[in-house]
């Protein structure tokens, strides 16, 4: 009987607490799918401006390669011109601009029927030597070459190079820069071939602006590079009878026709953004005295791919804000349900207890008093629980109001409300309400941490990968909109045992600083972190080429509070005199040198 009861009383709750609930319930899904849907678009947006940024850099590149190029066969040659022979003073002038050119890789004059008659080449990825000479009639970049008029350059595809017809190795990725030459009579006597090395250049792109995926691939979808394969051009590879576990191509996708689109397709956010340097070569004419009409096989798609495994994990908190808000909100309405089913329970015992004594008044006066004591407990009984029921639901109800009329607010408004922008607007409100008194207490854990030294969290970092999270939070660098580079050169070590906060903080002063003081008179500006072990302890310096500092007039002020070395440039005084303070409050040191006109560099010893 008891249990027969239970479960009635069970059964009324569980249907209160469900009448209560579903709205709470559809209300959280809208939320959570308008959510994902924004921070997906802000996700795309972010992809959309990295490829934009590799495009830009790769146009610089091909830029200055078609300018190099034109450079050699815009030189009016000796007649008869043997630079082996007796011309050797004539090419003894540019045989320095060669070596000075790092990216060069061979170097090369071919006669009108394709034969070398100067070669000078890198010898094991150092010194530049002279070659012996080769034929190169049969090579198609060769063909095109001879086929080339005043004007007129080629820049062949990125290919491994090969050396009489066999893949050199180590294999090497290079692009081809092919000008005709004339000599002083304006004859065509040959073509100039320049090999350009492309792993530096590769290497660059693979590094990580966002946490995607990166490829660089040709218009058929294969893959000459990226940050997931362990080969460059490994489809060349493949073709050479060589056998490699990844698939270096794309064709598995979705996206037939090569265009500029985002899309989803296996689970993945995939960017694409074509490189046409034909098309694109237009808007960096300015640096050229005489255009170049410019020959190329070269169109290239830039993919950015966001992984389904990175998904996850972005979408994660949202999904775990999700649950915390549902749990709590069942554990609340159960208990409030379960209290309305107990209250009306008891109101119903009462009013037979209340029935009974009033019978038994009637069967006499004798049990007149007696039943008037007992009206009179049940009564002082009854106001005490009622008393305790009613300071119950207030606690219940004063503790649920902020939330629940806030909820109720955002819901009138999301009814009300037909501009999806501000329906779009309204719905991040609702985590916050759920999650304001826990985001406080861990924001005044987090602060109090800070201001206890002895709490500072110390972990093994790498210093690489938090110059590269850094860099991110300037969106300047991240749009290519500063001239202005970050160098990095972790030969030595990478990690090392410190704060991430401070860490980091550090790292973002040091970069604003070499922005904010860079010279504007130097076409190109940078931030240099290098690694060093030096007496058995790990060196950190950090050297830029920005207007430098007096040391002799300001070297005791440099590291003081509200100090300022350059009244043209705004700023506070109190990003080195933080720097200062978080390493010495770890046992760090930091030492400066600096030259004005020439730039800073500082040393930090862990």
């Amino acid at each position: 009987m008891g249990e027969s009861i239970t479960n009635v009383m069970w059964k009324k709750v569980l249907k209160i607490f469900a009448i209560l609930y579903f709205p709470i319930l559809i209300l959280t899904f809208v939320l959570i799918f308008y959510q994902k849907k924004e921070q997906l678009s802000a996700l795309v947006q972010v992809e959309e401006r990295g490829a934009t940024y590799k495009k830009n850099y790769l146009l610089d590149l091909y830029t200055s390669l078609v300018y190099s190029t034109q450079y050699w066969g815009e030189i009016e040659y000796p007649k008869d011109f043997n630079p082996l022979g007796n011309h050797t003073k004539f090419i003894d002038n540019y045989i320095e601009i060669i070596n000075g050119i790092q990216d060069y890789d061979q170097f090369r004059f071919l006669d009108l029927k394709g034969k070398e008659f100067f070669r000078y080449q890198r010898e094991n990825d150092k010194k530049m030597v002279f070659g012996p000479l080769q034929n190169k009639e049969d090579r198609a970049y060769v063909q095109s070459g001879l086929a080339l008029k005043r004007g007129e350059i080629f820049l062949s595809a990125i290919d491994l190079n090969r050396e009489n017809g066999v893949l050199e190795t180590p294999y090497k990725p290079v692009v081809r820069g092919v000008a005709p030459i004339f000599n002083t009579l304006n004859e065509k006597i040959g073509i100039v071939v320049i090999n350009y090395r492309m792993s530096r250049i590769l290497n660059q792109l693979k590094a990580q602006i966002t946490n995607s995926n990166f490829y660089l691939t040709d218009t058929n979808f294969n893959i000459i590079t990226s940050n997931t394969r362990p080969y460059d051009l490994g489809y060349e590879l493949q073709k050479s009878g060589k056998t490699l576990e990844e698939n270096y191509n794309l064709n598995h996708l979705s996206l037939k026709k090569v265009i500029d689109t985002n899309f989803v397709d296996q689970g993945s956010v995939w960017t694409f953004k074509v490189f046409d340097f034909k098309k694109d070569f237009i808007s960096k004419e300015g640096i050229f005295n005489t255009i170049p009409m410019i020959i190329t096989p070269t169109d290239w798609v830039i993919v950015q791919e966001i992984s389904p495994e990175f998904l996850d994990t972005w979408f994660f908190r949202l999904y775990k804000d999700f649950f915390i808000f549902n749990f709590f909100a069942v554990l609340a309405l159960l208990i409030l349900s379960y209290y309305i089913i107990k209250s009306r329970q008891q109101q119903e015992q009462f009013y037979e207890a209340l029935d009974v004594k009033n019978k038994a008044l009637s069967k006499g006066q004798a049990q007149l008093e007696k039943n008037n004591n007992q009206i009179n407990a049940i009564n002082k009984s009854l106001s005490i629980k009622n008393d305790q029921l009613k300071e119950f639901n207030y606690l219940v109800s004063h503790n649920l109001r902020s939330p629940v009329t806030s909820m109720s607010v955002i819901i009138d408004m999301l009814q009300e409300e037909k501009e999806p922008e501000k329906i779009k607007a309204l719905l991040p409100k609702i985590t916050t309400v759920s999650h304001s008194i826990y985001e406080l207490t861990e924001d005044i854990r987090a602060y109090m941490a800070i201001l206890d030294q002895n709490q500072i969290k110390v972990e093994i970092l790498n210093v690489p990968k938090l110059i590269a999270l850094v860099k991110n939070e300037f969106s300047d660098l991240m749009l290519g909109e500063q001239n202005f580079k970050i160098i990095v050169d972790f030969k030595e070590w990478e990690a090392v045992n410190f704060s991430k906060l401070y860490l980091k903080s550090i790292l973002q002063n040091f970069i604003s600083n070499a922005m904010k003081y860079r010279d504007t008179d130097k076409m190109e500006s940078y931030v240099l972190f290098e690694s060093k072990m030096e007496n058995g302890h790990k060196v950190l310096y950090v050297k830029d080429n920005g207007v430098g500092i007096n040391l002799e007039r300001h070297g005791a002020n440099i590291f003081k509070l509200y100090k300022r070395f350059h009244r043209n440039i705004s700023g506070k005084g109190v990003g080195l005199f933080l720097v200062k303070s978080q390493l010495e409050a770890l046992n760090a040191q930091i030492s400066v040198e600096s030259k004005e006109g020439q730039g800073t560099s500082f040393k930090i010893n862990f």
